[in-house]
């Protein structure tokens, strides 16, 4: 996507009970969960774009965050080797029950996604 000659990539997740083996609509899980769970935003190349939005989907909120290419690129759960043979071009970032609270100051609070990606 382009805002203003920013260049966003989107990546979306949803949280799901980490110990269910229930299809994905029973193990879909609230915002204010205890239960264990994972959300994992893949191939994220920060090099190909200026800002990334990620899309949380619980079952009863959906949170966005986001995120410059360099906040990712620094972010200490930012993993650069996804896939065996990767040269460090693509990562992945595992977002879990006991980490979530490190996206805290990415997240949208209002309507306004246009100002916030500005």
């Amino acid at each position: 996507m382009w805002l203003d000659g920013i260049k966003i990539e989107v990546k979306a997740s949803r949280a799901v009970d980490s110990d269910s083996s229930e299809p994905l609509y029973i193990k879909a899980l609230a915002r204010n969960t205890h239960r264990p769970f994972l959300m994992n935003f893949q191939q994220l190349k920060p090099q190909c774009c200026d800002v990334f939005i990620w899309v949380a989907v619980f079952r009863d909120e959906i949170a966005i965050w986001v995120m410059s290419s360099n906040e990712v690129l620094n972010n200490p759960l930012f993993s650069k080797g996804q896939h065996r043979g990767n040269r460090g071009n693509e990562g992945q970032l595992h977002i879990k029950h006991d980490n979530i609270h490190v996206l805290n100051e990415y997240e949208l609070k209002d309507n306004d996604l246009g100002q916030f990606i500005r």
